[in-house]
């Protein structure tokens, strides 16, 4: 009984684990031959840019739903400095 509990619960704290690291997709809804860029704030301090050519998704695997924030620009990456919009569960552009 004491490892049956054991592994119901190991096997909730995986699932969780594997939840939170699912990440957060992102995509570029330019016009064709354009590229969007994504300034995206994990920290103070610690950002990353990425960048996609019109169409494109991708899902970032450490952007925190709730937490992480974003910039995006167009034909160029966004500012250090811009409107920061927080990372969403559904769909970022």
């Amino acid at each position: 009984m004491t490892r049956a509990i054991f592994f119901a619960v190991a096997l909730v704290l995986c699932g969780a684990d594997s939840a939170l690291a699912a990440g957060a997709a992102f995509g570029c809804d330019a016009g064709g031959g354009q590229t969007c860029y994504f300034r995206i704030y994990y920290t103070p301090g610690l950002t990353r840019l990425v960048q996609l050519t019109a169409g494109m998704k991708v899902t970032v695997p450490d952007a925190d739903v709730g937490h992480t924030r974003y910039c995006v620009a167009v034909g160029k990456p966004p500012a250090p400095k811009c409107s920061q919009k927080q990372v969403n569960d559904s769909y970022n552009d």
